[in-house]
C-alpha cells in the first residue's frame, strides 16, 4: 500500500517527484567527496511482496567538516529534537503527541549502527532480522511501526559530521517524510497515524555517513511477557489487559521462515517490509469466537474462544505452529464506540 519515490532537494528545497533514477543535485561539493546518497523506507501493511515496491531518494548536498563532529550526547541530544519534530507535525495535523519510548529506541540502536557502518538502507538486518522481532527481543510488547532513512557516501570521503550538519540531515529527512504525496506516503502516513501513543528514535553516525530509524508504538494494554523461544507445536497461554474503551477484536498467529544472514547487496534490494502473509495464518481467537472461520488457502482456521472480563482481562492459550519459524502473535482492538476502526494494539515474534 505505501510506495515510495525519488526526491531530490535543490538549492531551494524544491523537492521534486523525479521517479526512480539516482539524480544528484547540481549544487557543488568539495572535490574529496561523493554526492551523499540519502533514502527512507517505511513499512507496507499489505504487501507481500516488497521487491515491487520502488526506492526512495533524498540527495542532500552537505559540504563536510573534518574537524567537528557530533558527539554522543549530541546525538542523544537530536535524537529527542527529532521527537519534537514529528509531534510538530502531529500536533498541525490535529492529533495528539507521541511521548519516549526507550524499548522501541533501544531495539533500533544496532541496527542503524549496522547500517551506517557497512553503507545500506533496509529494514532487514544483515543476520535477516525485521523490525518487529527486533522489537520483541529488546522487551517490546506493544505494536511497531518503523521508518528508515539514511544518508551515505558510498564512494569515500566521510569523515563524520557536525551537531549542527546532524540536526540538518534530520530535519530534512522528517521533512520529506511528512511532505509526501499520495500514493507514496508511507512514511507520512506512519507519522500521522492517530493510534501511535508513542516512538523511539535511533541515530546513528558510522563509517559510511548517517543512518536513523523513527519506531512508532502503540501502547494500549499491558501483557504477560511472552516466551522468545518456544517449541514447535507447543502451546502458549497470552495473557494481559487492554485499556478501558477498547475490546479486543482478535488475536492471530502467523509464521513466516526463519530469517537468514543477508549480505549488503541483497539489503539495498530490499525495499518495505509487511507482516506474514496472512495465507500463513495458523490461529484465530475473537470474543466468543464459536462458529467463526478464516479461510486460507492451507484449509479453515477455526476461532478459538478469548476469554475476557469486564475489566478487559483477557486470556487463551495458543498453539505455535508446528514448524521452525517465526511465529507472529498480534492482538487487534477497536474503540468500543468505533468498532470498525481496528489496529493492532501488541505483537510478538516468538522463534521456534
Amino acid at each position: 500500500m505505501f510506495k515510495r519515490l525519488l526526491w531530490v532537494i535543490t538549492s531551494s528545497l524544491l523537492i521534486l517527484n523525479l521517479g526512480c533514477n539516482k539524480i544528484w543535485s547540481s549544487l557543488p561539493l568539495p572535490k574529496d567527496i561523493a554526492p551523499p546518497q540519502s533514502q527512507s523506507q517505511p513499512k507496507s501493511q499489505t504487501s507481500s511482496d516488497p521487491s515491487t515496491v520502488p526506492q526512495g531518494l533524498i540527495g542532500l548536498p552537505l559540504p563536510l567538516s573534518p574537524f567537528s563532529k557530533a558527539t554522543p550526547a549530541d546525538i542523544t541530544q537530536l535524537e529527542q529534537v527529532v521527537v519534537d519534530l514529528i509531534n510538530e507535525d502531529r500536533l498541525k495535523a490535529g492529533l495528539s503527541i507521541v511521548t519516549w519510548d526507550v524499548t522501541a529506541a533501544k531495539s533500533a540502536r544496532q541496527h542503524v549502527l549496522e547500517e551506517a557502518n557497512n553503507g545500506y538502507i533496509s529494514h532487514w538486518g544483515m543476520d535477516g532480522e525485521k523490525p518487529q522481532h527486533r522489537y520483541t527481543l529488546a522487551g517490546g510488547l506493544d505494536a511497531v511501526d518503523e521508518n528508515e532513512s539514511v544518508t551515505l557516501w558510498l564512494e569515500g570521503g566521510f569523515r563524520g559530521v557536525s551537531k549542527e550538519q546532524l540536526k540538518t540531515i534530520v530535519s530534512e529527512h522528517q521533512s520529506a517524510m511528512i511532505n509526501e504525496q499520495p500514493p507514496n506516503n508511507g512514511h507520512r502516513q506512519n507519522i500521522l497515524d492517530p493510534h501511535h501513543t508513542g516512538v523511539g528514535v535511533a541515530l546513528a553516525v558510522g563509517k559510511y555517513g548517517v543512518a536513523m530509524a523513527q519506531e512508532f508504538t502503540n501502547n494500549y494494554s499491558v501483557i504477560t511477557q511472552p516466551p522468545l523461544t518456544a517449541t514447535p507445536g507447543s502451546t502458549i497461554t497470552l495473557k494481559g489487559k487492554i485499556n478501558q474503551g477498547y475490546k479486543i477484536q482478535g488475536i492471530y498467529g502467523v509464521w513466516e521462515s526463519l530469517p537468514k544472514p543477508m549480505t549488503r547487496e541483497q539489503l539495498m534490494q530490499t525495499h518495505s517490509y509487511s507482516d506474514p502473509s496472512w495465507d500463513n495464518l495458523h490461529f484465530f481467537a475473537k470474543p466468543q469466537g464459536k462458529g467463526y472461520y478464516i479461510s486460507t488457502p492451507s484449509g479453515n482456521v477455526s476461532a478459538h474462544n478469548i476469554s475476557v472480563d469486564n475489566q478487559g482481562n483477557f486470556s487463551v492459550q495458543v498453539p505455535l505452529v508446528k514448524s521452525h519459524a517465526l511465529d507472529y502473535l498480534t492482538i487487534e482492538i477497536a474503540p468500543n464506540n468505533k468498532p470498525k476502526d481496528t489496529f493492532y494494539a501488541a505483537q510478538f515474534v516468538i522463534k521456534l
